[in-house]
Formats: C-alpha cells, structure tokens, sequence
C-alpha cells in the first residue's frame, strides 16, 4: 500500500501545482473547482486500479498454492499410483489434506475410480458422479475449478493434475487438491478496507486543495 500513498501524493502535488500556474494566469471560482472535480476523480480511479491489481494478485497467489500443493502431491503419487500401492497413497492424501485451508485431497486412478480420498476411506474404488470429480477427471493439464458455496460444501477451488508414466503421454491417474479461499477473500476484504481509508484521505487532500485554491481565488478577486 506505500505504493499508493506515493502515487496519491505526488498527483496532489502536481495537482496544486497546475492549478497554482492557472489561478496567477486566470483567478476564477469555476478553476478551482474544476481542478478539485479532476483531482477526486483521477485519485479514485487510482485507488480503484489498484485495488483491482492488487485483488488479481491475491488470486493468483492462491492459485499458486494450490497448484504447488497439488503438483508435489502428483510427483510422491506416481510411484504408489503405478503399482497400485493403495496403502502409502491413503497416506499421501492424508498428509497432505493436513496442510492449512486443504478441504481434501483425492487421487483416482487411470480409470477414474477414487485411490484414495482424504477422510472418506469408504469412496475407495468408486467413481465420483458429480460434475466437478468429471471434469477433473477428463482433463489432460492441469485444471483449477472454482466450486461455490453450498449446504456443506465451503466455497473452494478444486485444482487436478494428472500423472503420466514417467516418459511418456500415457495418463494413469490424477491428484485433487480442494483449497478453501476463505483466507483468499479474507485478505481481498482487508485490502478493499485499506483502499477505502486511502480513499478517504485522498478525498480530504482534494479538499482541502480546493479549499486553498479558492481562498487564492477570493484573495485574487479582491484585490482587483
């Protein structure tokens, strides 16, 4: 956020700066006006673009995660998933499901039955019927879904990867990693908040510009 409040100032700066050049040229009410119009909406608008920036950076970062998480689980997985060692692949799954804002972890085999799931042992050797377990399943690359909220289901991002054989194109499974984005909008809600209380400052500096400006203005007029 030091970004912005450097930004925010030298705009301010060059704003009274102008406007100043202006009023020894035309002393008028409707200049400093103008100028406080301009100066407010050029500071909103970039308060507002970096709020947006800074939200696409949140995503992604939360992006990164999961796709970390879910590609080291594929690369401990390969091994386990090519001899079908069942036992050490629960394990996988259930270490990893450990990790912070993990909803589960689920690997399927090449035919798409479930190897292991996190938590639900009991699923071991089914075929989830739901439309995100199919589209993970089908993919070929990696694939991020976001799955929203509902009864019992927090809203979270279900990001697959696919083991190949070593060396070859030949799939022979995929690895799931569901990833909470509570802290995600968390972290969004924080910076909006900070955007709002800069917002709130760069609005006051314009102020309190125009204000300055308008007293030169009166000043100015009442010399004539």
């Amino acid at each position: 956020m030091g970004t912005i409040v450097l930004l925010m100032l030298i705009w301010i700066a060059v704003g009274v700066l102008v406007c100043t050049q202006r009023l020894r040229r035309v002393v008028s009410l409707r200049v400093a006006l103008a100028c406080l119009a301009i100066s407010l909406t050029l500071t909103l608008a970039l308060l507002l673009l970096v709020e947006r920036r800074q939200q696409a950076t949140i995503v992604r970062q939360m992006e990164q995660r999961g796709e970390t998480i879910a590609t080291h689980l594929a690369a401990v997985s390969t091994k386990s998933l090519l001899t079908y060692n069942f036992v050490t692949l629960e394990q996988d799954a259930a270490q990893t499901a450990q990790a912070r804002d993990v909803l589960y972890t689920i690997i399927h085999d090449r035919e798409g039955r479930v190897a292991a799931y996190s938590g639900h042992s009991e699923k071991q050797g089914l075929v989830l019927s739901d439309a995100v377990s199919w589209q993970a399943t089908q993919a070929s690359t990696m694939l991020i879904q976001h799955v929203p909220h509902t009864q019992g289901t927090a809203e979270h991002y279900d990001i697959a990867v696919p083991v190949f054989v070593p060396g070859s194109r030949d799939k022979w499974g995929m690895v799931r990693v569901g990833l909470s984005l509570h802290e995600m909008h968390r972290d969004i809600a924080q910076t909006g908040r900070q955007v709002l209380l800069w917002s709130v400052l760069g609005v006051a500096s314009s102020v309190v510009v125009a204000a300055f400006l308008i007293s030169q203005a009166h000043r100015a007029e009442n010399v004539r």
